[in-house]
């Protein structure tokens, strides 16, 4: 099958909305709340940017409808190649800066042991029960459980079953539903699996438009995806708002992320590009992996030095912007395209004479 060549410009604008959503959660939320932001206090915006963990969620449909696209047409190798080569580069660098922030401002809060900063490196240091150097690299465990599962269809030749096999992965999710198991929830990404599911699904309507299966399998992903965002969500969602206006807020996040997609499979949510859609599309990345820790680190510094709120809010945004650009400029783009050539390169063959002598 011949992959999809069009950009969605509309993509990269949801992604910046949902780093957006994320960075108003951890600082003028999570930050304050936790005394990680001294003197920061906007009450009046606390109660709407409480809900800002919920950009998570849109991220995880956006990786399904990606992946999904990046899987067509692709082989094993090459689709290894690809997510190495765009997710591991930044990761490197800006587990490093987080890391080595901490240890040069001897700030405790934050600081990673050497074996723990090299376990990050791999992105799934929760494989062997070590801490994240940064707590929202969470969810790159959970989109790498993801890339592995896609992987394996491709390896075992089973994509043309994709549907088939979403329909399973809801399954599974059901069961963890009704009876939370961790190593499913851990290993099969049970809890997250509506949204990737709903990503992938979404995006063979646009390709291949609807039909009865992919319509159910939309439905009981959304019935899902509703379940685990408001009546198990995340700890966080347990502070703030009345328990059933907390509720309607977290349905009606799934509830947009669901029609916002259903626009976008049927060409009825398109953009053009801009420079927002450019920026938001190179900087989302990074500027996630470095945001939380480092900026809870130069915001702190920056306070003590000018005793303002403001100021050192936006001089944070401005140095974490920055750097976001340089790991794209100077890491991501000249070094992701090598890496990626190098991973998808086939395996040299042998003549004929050394494979007999191997024999």
């Amino acid at each position: 099958m011949k992959p999809a060549t069009h950009r969605f410009h509309e993509l990269d604008f949801l992604r910046g909305m949902a780093c957006i959503s994320v960075l108003a959660f951890h600082f003028l939320s999570r930050g304050p709340r936790h005394q990680l932001m001294p003197g920061l206090d906007f009450p009046l915006l606390e109660p709407i940017a409480h809900f800002g963990y919920l950009g998570v969620q849109l991220f995880f449909v956006l990786s399904g409808f990606v992946i999904m696209m990046s899987a067509e047409g692709a082989t094993a190798r090459s689709f290894a190649a690809s997510r190495v080569s765009r997710l591991y580069p930044g990761l490197w660098i800006a587990a490093t800066l987080t890391a080595g922030a901490a240890w040069l401002l001897g700030d405790s809060r934050f600081q990673a042991s050497g074996s723990e900063f090299l376990a990050n490196l791999s992105m799934v240091p929760a494989w062997f029960g070590i801490p994240y150097v940064d707590g929202a690299y969470w969810s790159l465990g959970c989109e790498l459980h993801f890339y592995i599962l896609v992987w394996l269809t491709i390896r075992l030749g089973l994509l043309s079953r994709f549907e088939q096999l979403m329909a399973c992965w809801l399954l599974i999710s059901t069961v963890n539903a009704i009876r939370p198991m961790w190593p499913v929830e851990f290993w099969l990404n049970a809890k997250w699996a509506p949204f990737f599911v709903a990503g992938g699904v979404f995006y063979q309507v646009r390709r291949h438009g609807f039909s009865p299966f992919r319509l159910g399998l939309l439905g009981a992903a959304f019935a899902l995806a509703a379940f685990y965002t408001g009546w198990d969500g995340p700890a966080e969602a347990a502070v703030g708002a009345a328990p059933l206006a907390r509720l309607t807020v977290q349905v009606s996040a799934v509830v947009a992320i669901f029609a916002l997609f259903w626009l976008i499979a049927t060409g009825r949510f398109q953009m053009r590009a801009s420079p927002f859609v450019y920026y938001a599309g190179v900087l989302t990345y990074p500027l996630y992996l470095i945001h939380q820790n480092l900026g809870f680190m130069l915001y702190e510094r920056l306070h003590r030095v000018t005793g303002m709120v403001i100021v050192p809010l936006v001089l944070m945004l401005a140095i974490l912007l920055a750097l976001s650009w340089g790991i794209h400029a100077l890491v991501e783009r000249p070094f992701g395209g090598r890496l990626r050539r190098w991973l998808a390169r086939p395996a040299p063959k042998l003549p004929a004479e050394e494979i007999e002598v191997l024999q």
